[in-house]
Formats: structure tokens, sequence, C-alpha cells
């Protein structure tokens, strides 16, 4: 849903802290990739109650196919009593919405959801007094549900949201110690639910951004350099210009466009564009990253250190060292990004399937030196993102062109642009030297991670071992990068856990045991004990001595808090390996919605085997 403004009506609103525990220290991945730490204002809406029996809930996160738009939505109608249909969502629109950082590193349920449960639990308990001093019973024996209030001894004792609100407009600050619902109150959360969304999307009724088509729109094809760093030297564009339907030719510095009544005719417009370019020569090849990344790692960080290794490699029986090389991956979301921009005036509006678009209305207003009240970013819905869309180039392009034409203009990348001006998730080189008894037990761990691109920061997520072991040391580095890199799911976090999972099976290996039996071995947190051994016995995982050649595979892979375990069984067929079945074993603690939680596992299964 998107709204332009609020409507005048008996309501009830619930203001809260925009940053709940934002913005970060100043050196964190966030800070200094985004640089939008700073909210510009300290209260907003988080949600409203209706008189007839709805609410509305506001988040500046956006729903770009992970689904916290129902889970969202869940946990609001959980607190106030409501079904799931009675809560809409208005999410990432600047002018309505709750500042906030961006939709990025898993923290909508974590954040946002508890913001709004105290949220919705604080309006549950204004309209809980409203109706104890209405019906002169104790707040502590009322109870909201489906739009009203009523006595848990006597449901014919009741009034409805619309005669406690009469034709107030009345508002409210969160309580963050307002008593939430406990587990065995819910009705609504920890039951599977399906998306709120999901019939819109089947057929076609959501609008993305590459949809969205306004009252005299030009549609722009951007001139794009023929390979990473060119510079542009000149440009012939006579003959575009007078090619049918084209309106304008925009060149300002680097930046040339056709602007044209539809796509196809931009199109056709731009390839007889004449365009001189200054190549960077002698690029390096896909062969050389790994020798780029050991000569040009820099910048290293401990994020673990224990004991000695010295000792632990000392002490050691045996030792094995080994390095793991993992190649860049492209995001390919299944809808390419693009832009709109209109102009009114001195106000500039944008559609952009931005993951951040508080941080893109910083970053327009910066550009175009105006106050960012000036400056509406609307999120229509995002067709994926996976980190890649929030640096959105393609606002700022839409903007500047719509300046230029004095009407609106639609800029979008095509599948090759989207592809390839695009950053990808960063190549790693890893460097594991471990040292063991000859029963597995590991007594050093020594880790080091080098992460192509300008900031180790993105290289460090679950880098320090799950594992129990007395000596260790771990530290990630940034290195050179032959192509641009940044944000994709999981940060390093699927590179790094990648690399110890491959380490631990070749311990095994080196003393003998099956890959399970070692990590157990090595593994104390009762949590990853316990999702291993399930997932192990949900498999029908046996033991055997190894090399077993069955094709059977297990790892586990820390994320966010949540503790995962998974097991695979693959059959090679000549040169072909086939993925014969997956089981996939997860604790993220509160589930909210548990079909939510189990696509979000399927579907990292599947982007999994797709890298």
């Amino acid at each position: 849903m998107t709204q332009t403004s609020r409507k005048a009506e008996p309501v009830l609103r619930i203001l809260g802290e925009v940053a709940i525990g934002f913005p970060p220290p100043p050196n964190t991945y966030r800070s200094v990739a985004y640089n939008n730490t700073s909210p510009n204002t300290n209260q907003a809406v988080w949600l409203e109650v209706h008189g007839n029996g709805t609410a509305t809930a506001y988040t500046g996160k956006v729903e770009y196919g992970q689904n916290i738009r129902t889970g969202l939505a869940m946990e609001v109608a959980d607190e106030l009593g409501l079904p799931l249909s009675s809560v809409c969502m208005v999410m990432g629109d600047t002018d309505l919405t709750p500042w906030d950082m961006g939709t990025f590193g898993s923290q909508s349920t974590a954040r946002v959801g508890l913001q709004l449960r105290k949220a919705a639990a604080t309006a549950r308990q204004t309209l809980l007094e409203l109706a104890s001093n209405r019906l002169d019973v104790p707040a502590s024996q009322l109870v909201s549900t489906n739009g009203r209030v009523e006595s848990q001894n006597d449901p014919r004792r009741s009034v409805t949201w619309a005669d406690l609100l009469g034709q107030q407009e009345m508002m409210r600050s969160i309580n963050d110690s307002v008593a939430l619902k406990e587990q065995k109150e819910f009705t609504v959360m920890g039951k599977a639910a399906t998306r709120i969304d999901a019939v819109d999307r089947v057929t076609g009724k959501m609008k993305y951004t590459q949809d969205i088509i306004l009252p005299g729109m030009l549609f722009a094809r951007v001139l794009r350099p023929p390979s990473r760093g060119a510079k542009l030297l000149s440009a012939d564009t006579s003959v575009a210009k007078m090619m049918p339907g084209v309106a304008q030719v925009v060149h300002e510095g680097d930046l040339v466009a056709v602007l044209a009544d539809n796509e196809e005719q931009a199109e056709a417009a731009l390839k007889l564009i004449r365009a001189k370019w200054e190549e960077i020569p002698n690029q390096p090849s896909q062969i050389k990253v790994p020798e780029i990344l050991q000569e040009t790692g820099r910048e290293f960080y401990t994020t673990q250190e224990t004991g000695s290794l010295k000792d632990g490699f000392k002490a050691a029986s045996g030792v094995l060292e080994e390095t793991y090389y993992i190649p860049y991956v492209t995001h390919a979301p299944m809808e390419p990004r693009a832009s709109v921009a209109k102009w009114d005036g001195d106000h500039l509006t944008v559609w952009a399937g931005s993951q951040r678009p508080f941080g893109l209305r910083s970053d327009l207003a910066k550009a175009f030196d105006m106050d960012e009240s000036r400056v509406q970013i609307m999120t229509p819905e995002v067709g994926g993102a996976f980190g890649g869309k929030s640096v959105y180039v393609l606002a700022l392009e839409s903007a500047k062109l719509a300046r230029a034409a004095k009407r609106p203009v639609r800029v979008a990348y095509n599948r090759a642009e989207d592809m390839s001006m695009t950053h990808s998730r960063p190549a790693a080189l890893i460097q594991i030297k471990s040292g063991f008894k000859t029963d597995g037990t590991i007594v050093a761990w020594d880790f080091k991670a080098i992460h192509a691109g300008f900031t180790p920061m993105i290289g460090r997520r679950e880098t320090p071992t799950p594992y129990n072991i007395p000596n260790v040391f771990v530290s990630v580095g940034c290195a050179d990068s032959p192509i641009d890199t940044g944000a994709y799911r999981s940060l390093g976090a699927a590179v790094n856990n990648f690399a110890r999972e491959v380490h631990m099976d070749e311990i095994a290996e080196q003393v003998g045991k099956d890959p399970l039996e070692l990590r157990l071995q090595n593994m104390a947190n009762p949590r990853w004990r316990r999702v291993l051994t399930e997932a192990a016995k949900r498999f029908g995982w046996s033991g055997g001595k190894p090399p077993t050649k069955r094709g059977y595979g297990i790892a586990i892979g820390p994320d966010v808090g949540s503790y995962m375990a998974e097991c695979v069984e693959v059959e090679v067929q000549g040169k072909e390996v086939k993925v014969k079945r997956v089981t996939g074993v997860l604790d993220c603690g509160l589930v909210v919605n548990p079909e939510g939680a189990k696509n979000q596992v399927e579907g990292g299964i599947v982007q999994g085997l797709g890298s």
C-alpha cells in the first residue's frame, strides 16, 4: 500500500523513536558504505488504530521478496487482537514512514518487528484503559479483539474502538516497558501464514518500479561505458536527435541520454550515438584474481583472538594448512533496477526500488543542494535485492534527466546492464591453518580472510569460529578488486562459513573421523549441538570411516544470531553433479511466521546452489 498523506479521522496514533538502537558506531560497514546513520527527526508515527477495527503500521523497511510485510503485520495483529487481514503495512515512503537506515543486515524482524509490537501493545493498553472507564471494569479484566474491547468474564460487556475513539485524533508515545503478549497468548504469530500480498504478486497487480508510468513521462536510455572505468571523450548525438519519437538528447558531463516517447524509440536512437572512450588497458582476467588478493591484502582486522597459536601448534599431533578461493557472484535479481523521477517546482519525487530510501533521499538532496524535506522517495515493490539495491545510481540519473526535460523521466537497466553495471559479491581468498590431536580435538585455529573491495568490514561477518578451540587467531582484510564489489546476501558470512566447514571436513578425513562426529566433539554450545544432531537425524546421517564415497555432506552456518545446520546428498553423473536432497534445520529464536522462516531457508538453499 502507498499513501500520499494521512487522513483526518478518528484515530489513535502511536509515536516512537526512529533510531531504535541506531545509529551504530561510526566504524560499522553500514555507516562507511552508505553514509546515512543519522535520522533527521527523533520521532515518527509507527502505528494508527482506526475506529473501523483496522490498523495501519508504518516502517521505513522495504519489501523485496523476504516477506517482512507479512511478518510485521502478524506481530501488530497479534498484539492488537486483530485478524491478519485487518492490518495494512505502509513501507519505504520517506514522507510517511519512520526514518530507517536501510533494509539490510537481517534487522527488520529483530528491531522493527519488536518496535511495532511495542507500538501495538501500547495502543492495546490505551484502548483497555479507555474501555475500563466506559465499562467500569478493571483494565486487567478486559481484552482487545476484532475492533472491540470486551470483558474477559462477560463478552456482552463490550465497546467498539469507534465508540472509544469518538471523533478524536489521539496521540500516544510507545511505552518501552509495556507488557507484550506471551507466546502462549499468540493467536496469529507462530502459525504458518501465506503471504498477504501473494495474490497480487502472481496476478500481476503488484506495481514495481519498472511498472510506474506517469502522465507525460519520457523513457530514457543512457549511454553506458564499454568497460569498467572507461572515460567518455566525446559523443556525437546529431543523428540521434532526429530520430522519430525522440524528445531530447541530454549531455551533462559524463551523462549522455536519449529521452523518447517509448523505450524502443530511445534504444534505437541510442545506437546512433557515436562515442569515443578512453579505456583502461590491460584489465586483469578472472584467473589473476587470487593472485591480486594475495598481493594486495591489507587493513587486517582481528575479529577473534584466544590463547596462543604458538602453544596450540606445539601441542598438536597434526597440522593442516589450506587456501580456499571463492569467486565473484552477481546478484541477478528478477527485477532489473529502474527509477522514475518527477519535479514539481523545487520538490523532487522519485520512485525507486531501493533498499535504503532514506539514504537515497539524503544522497539526492546533497546532489542537488536542497533540503531533504523537498525530496520524497517512494519504494514500490522490489523484485529481489540481496544487497544489490542499496546503492542506486539510476535515481540520480532519472532526477537529472527529469530536471533537464521538465517532464517525468524513467531510467531502467536492461538485463545486460543490470548484470554489468552493478557490484558483485566480493571474491575472497581464505587461508586456514589448523592444529589437532590424533583423536580429532582441534587445539589451534589460524584463519585469515582477504575479501576483494574497498573495506574489510564487509568480510568480517561470521569469521569467529563457533567451535570450542583454545588457541584461535582470526583476521580479515580487504584487497584491490578489478570489478566493483559491495553487499550481497549475508555479506561475508556465506563465504567464511564455506571455507571453515570445508576445512572441518578435511580435518575429519585426516584423523579418520566422521564429519558429524568431529564437529560434535569440538562443539559445546547446546543450540549448535541441537540443530546439528537434528539435521543429521532427519537426514538419516550414518557414520562411517572416511573417505566413505557416499556423496553426503554436513555443515553449520551461523549468521546474525541464528543457528543453521544442513545435510546434503549429491550424485555424480559423468561430469555432472546432481543435488538429490537437502535437509536444513534452523534455530532463529522466536519464529513469527513458520512459513516465512521456511521460505527463507529454502530460498537460501536455492540461491546457494545457483551461486
